[in-house]
């Protein structure tokens, strides 16, 4: 057998002449592979740097968290780290975030947590100590949760699984209600893909039967969610002891899946803080389903998100008017919707009256000069609350103009004060002198 060349071997990282890994010295690499937490995000690393530090890493004993996102490894890195994964026995958390990866590296990554037996017929080699594995942001597919979640079977312990902001769509869930039945503690986070409402009945109903003791927050952000998805969401949370935030945000559940949602927080027991409905196109009429939620006064729900909803001012109306009869909540946001005077007016109220809401966002919301000064002076004068109001802007970018309009807008809020404290000077004087001619 013929002995590999000096040009087949990998070298060492820092290597003199080798550019992916260079940035440090071989000294400092020694140094370096002695610490628990190695971060090399950003490093330019691509495939042939992963393998490179992939063979360095094969028998290290400290490393524990290892970050190699941003470094356009591509599929070619991913099987290279798939070798690593075989034989190392510390990394207990792998970050392999936005590095072009598809369904073939996924896939080889996910095969080194398979038992397997060697050609001489002798136990194969294969990982028993990854506990996370964050895959956001890659070019995965249906297949790669098909078989992470067929990984997750043989290796237990897995705790979290990160999919987010891939491509992944309902076929890829029809293997979960297996997964939940041999590893329930195991928690696939899948927000930004394309489940649709299809996928999304199946991770709920793996949930529901199977899984979710290990996890407290289901976040679907973002996956097409419509009615038919919201209802599946709906028989999860009746009657569940362990979820405890949901994300439903950027969706479109419109009126029909808000009822879903609302009707099992009213009528069933479960344990949610936060609920995120934003961006849903959930108008009016939703928004009066939420007002109902709120008026419910849920012991533990004290988050809520219905911004960006298209609600106008009777919708708005019909949110503010509930939470005059709520003690739980503590953070509600409501921007990007529109609020009218009569909003505002119970607003104004609200926060003078409130004992237990401490945060109110309702920015891009009231378009009213007059109306946003009244609720400023209401803010002023309360003890606790905070609203949050105006238009959406950052010293950055801000333009002069914008700066110019607000100044113009507080003048003219003091000139109104102003007029209205002479209006009530002149009607004293009126009744003063009145009153001294009858006498």
């Amino acid at each position: 057998m013929p002995k590999k060349s000096k040009k087949d071997k990998i070298p060492y990282p820092g290597t003199k002449g080798e550019p992916f890994t260079e940035f440090y010295s071989r000294k400092k690499w020694r140094t370096v592979f002695q610490s628990q937490m190695l971060d090399l995000a950003g490093r330019g690393l691509s495939s042939v740097g992963t393998l490179i530090i992939g063979t360095a890493l094969a028998k290290n004993h400290t490393i524990s968290y290892l970050n190699l996102a941003h470094n356009d490894m591509g599929d070619d890195g991913a099987i290279a780290l798939a070798d690593l994964l075989r034989v190392n026995e510390t990394i207990h958390t792998l970050d392999l975030s936005q590095n072009c990866i598809t369904d073939v590296g996924a896939i080889a990554l996910a095969s080194a947590f398979l038992p397997n037996v060697s050609p001489s017929g002798q136990p194969g080699q294969w990982n028993r100590t990854l506990t996370s594995l964050i895959l956001v942001g890659n070019e995965c597919g249906d297949d790669t949760l098909l078989a992470f979640s067929n990984a997750a079977v043989s290796h237990h312990g897995f705790s979290t699984i990160n999919l987010s902001w891939n491509r992944i769509g309902a076929k890829g869930t029809r293997n979960l209600m297996r997964c939940f039945q041999h590893n329930p503690l195991c928690n696939f986070i899948l927000y930004a893909n394309q489940l649709g409402d299809e996928g999304v009945v199946h991770l709920c109903e793996a949930l529901r039967l199977h899984g979710g003791k290990g996890q407290g927050s289901l976040n679907l952000y973002r996956n097409s969610v419509g009615p038919r998805g919201a209802a599946a969401v709906a028989a999860l949370l009746d009657g569940n002891d362990y979820l405890l935030e949901l994300d439903l945000s950027s969706n479109t559940l419109g009126l029909r899946g808000t009822q879903e949602i609302c009707r099992v927080l009213t009528t069933s027991t479960c344990v949610l803080r936060t609920l995120n409905l934003a961006d849903n196109m959930i108008g009016d009429d939703g928004a009066k389903e939420v007002a109902r939620v709120i008026s419910a006064n849920l012991p533990t729900l004290n988050r809520l998100n219905v911004s960006d909803n298209e609600i106008n001012e009777k919708g708005s109306f019909h949110l503010v008017n509930a939470l005059h009869k709520n003690t739980s909540l503590l953070v509600v946001q409501a921007g990007k919707n529109t609020f009218g005077s009569k909003a505002v007016k119970s607003i104004e109220e609200l926060v003078r009256t409130t004992k237990s809401l401490c945060s109110l966002n309702i920015m891009n919301c009231v378009s009213s000069p007059e109306l946003r000064w009244r609720l400023s002076l209401a803010v002023g004068e309360s003890d606790g609350v905070h609203v949050e109001m105006g238009n959406e802007t950052t010293v950055e970018n801000e333009e002069e103009g914008g700066i110019l309009a607000r100044i113009n807008e507080y003048v003219q809020g003091l000139e109104e004060q102003e007029a209205q404290r002479a209006r009530e000077a002149t009607a004293a004087k009126k009744l003063r002198r009145s009153k001294s001619k009858v006498a």
